[in-house]
C-alpha cells in the first residue's frame, strides 16, 4: 500500500514594513500629492457688467411692429455674457437678468460695487425719422459731439425719473460724485474701446457707420472703470427692426462686441 504524501501549507506572513510601503502607493489619501495639490488656488475672476438698457416700466424705444427695445437689449446681453465667460476668465454681471425697473444710478453702482474691469450698456437707437439707420457707439464725456447727440443723450437720462418711482434705490450722492471723478480718468480707455466696437460691428454686420460719439450719459458718469454705450441699430427703423428681432443677428452683435473687447484687453490687458 503505498503512502500518503501530505503537501506541507505555505503561510505567506507579510512582513509589516512592506505592508506600509504597499499601501502608501496602492491606497488613496494623503501619501501622494499630484502637481495639483500643490498649486496655489486659482486667482479669482474678474468681473465685467453688462447693462441692459432700460427694463420694466421703461420699455425705451419701441418699433413699428411693436419690437421694444428692453427685450432687445436683454437678449443681447445675454448671448454677449454667455460669449465672455465661455472664453475668457471673466465673471460678467448683468445690472438686470430680466425685465425689472433699474434706475440709472444703480446700474453703475452694480459695477462699481463689483470692482468691474469694463462696463457695457447695450441700447437700440430710436428716431422720429423712420429712415434713420446704422450703429454708433458712446463713451462719457460731459460735453456732446453734437446737437444730435445731446439730445440723444437727453433722451436715455429722462428714464431717471423713473428713480422717483423706486423707493429702495435711494442714492448716497457723495459716493456718486467720487464716482464721477473717477469717470474722468478713463476717457481715453473708454474712447478707444468705443472705437474698437464700433469697427467691429460695422466690419460684421455691415451696418450703416455713424461712427464713435461722447455725451454726459447718465449711466456712465458714475461708472468708476472704462464704459461705453452702444446704440446696436434703429429700432425705429422697420428693417431694422426685424433684423434686431433676429436671434442670429443678436448673436452677431454679440460676437462683434466680444471682438471688439477681446482687442481692447490686448491694448489695456488687466492686471
Amino acid at each position: 500500500m503505498a503512502k500518503s504524501f501530505i503537501r506541507p501549507r505555505l503561510i505567506f506572513r507579510p512582513v509589516p514594513a512592506l505592508l506600509a510601503v504597499f499601501f502608501a502607493f496602492a491606497a488613496p489619501g494623503p501619501f501622494l500629492l499630484s502637481a495639483a495639490d500643490n498649486a496655489p488656488p486659482p486667482a479669482p475672476l474678474r468681473n465685467i457688467v453688462i447693462d441692459p438698457g432700460h427694463g420694466g416700466l421703461d420699455v425705451g424705444a419701441k418699433g413699428k411692429f411693436g419690437t421694444l427695445e428692453k427685450d432687445i437689449t436683454l437678449a443681447i446681453s445675454l448671448k454677449l455674457k454667455a460669449l465672455i465667460e465661455k472664453t475668457m476668465p471673466f465673471r460678467v454681471i448683468l445690472t438686470r437678468d430680466k425685465d425689472l425697473d433699474v434706475s440709472l444710478g444703480n446700474r453703475a453702482a452694480v459695477a462699481n460695487n463689483n470692482d468691474a474691469q469694463v462696463f457695457f450698456s447695450i441700447h437700440a437707437n430710436g428716431s422720429v425719422r423712420s429712415k434713420s439707420h446704422g450703429a454708433e457707439t458712446f463713451f462719457m464725456h460731459i460735453n456732446a459731439s453734437d446737437e444730435e447727440t445731446r439730445k440723444l443723450a437727453y433722451l436715455e437720462n429722462s428714464s431717471s425719473e423713473l428713480d422717483k418711482r423706486i423707493a429702495d434705490e435711494a442714492q448716497d450722492e457723495v459716493k456718486m460724485i467720487l464716482w464721477d471723478m473717477a469717470q474722468t480718468a478713463y476717457v481715453r480707455q473708454s474712447q478707444r474701446l468705443a472705437e474698437m466696437v464700433q469697427e467691429e460691428i460695422n466690419l460684421e454686420l455691415g451696418l450703416e457707420n455713424r461712427g464713435i460719439k461722447q455725451a454726459a450719459f447718465k449711466v456712465l458718469q458714475g461708472v468708476a472703470c472704462p464704459a461705453v454705450l452702444v446704440e446696436v441699430a434703429f429700432i425705429s427703423n422697420p428693417e431694422e427692426e426685424q433684423k434686431l428681432g433676429d436671434e442670429s443677428f443678436q448673436q452677431r452683435l454679440a460676437e462683434s462686441i466680444h471682438r471688439g473687447l477681446v482687442r481692447y484687453l490686448k491694448l489695456f490687458p488687466q492686471k
